[in-house]
């Protein structure tokens, strides 16, 4: 009975710290109140992007550093840890989608053949800023649809 107690004990304990970032990015943006974001060049005013951005920057109490490019050069400096967030429009079945993690749509539209979903992406691991840009993400599309 003691290492049931025990063990039941250890889990919990466990279970507190869910969910962690692998590499400490929302520690980081705590303690130094900045986060980089890379906008997909010609999104910079995309639907939801701004609100997203200032969402965000209220829920981590810390200040958005922008940056512009393209897409790829963008997720591949996000994969690589040298930004914490992209945000633009990215084809649903986009294939970095196993490389980063990306945020429910802000909203979406066909292009041709392609569902494009206008979204946030954050390095995949890092589960406690994901899950932050994430709620900030759903509440933002929340308020779109109400309007």
């Amino acid at each position: 009975m003691k290492r049931l107690t025990a063990g039941l004990l250890l889990l919990l304990s466990a279970c507190q710290a869910m969910p962690q970032d692998a590499s400490g990015t929302l520690r980081r943006i705590e303690h130094t109140r900045k986060f980089t974001v890379g906008v997909v060049a010609g999104y910079e005013r995309g639907p939801g992007i701004d609100q997203l951005v200032q969402e965000i920057e209220h829920a981590s109490d810390a200040h958005a550093e922008r940056s512009r490019g393209g897409a790829d050069a963008l997720l591949s400096d996000l994969a690589d840890g040298k930004i914490d967030l992209v945000v633009g429009a990215f084809a649903k079945d986009s294939p970095w989608k196993t490389e980063v993690s990306f945020g429910p749509p802000l909203g979406s539209w066909d292009e041709g053949r392609q569902q494009i979903e206008m979204k946030a992406a954050m390095r995949n691991g890092e589960n406690r800023w994901i899950v932050l840009v994430e709620r900030a993400s759903r509440s933002i599309a929340q308020r779109a649809k109400a309007q």
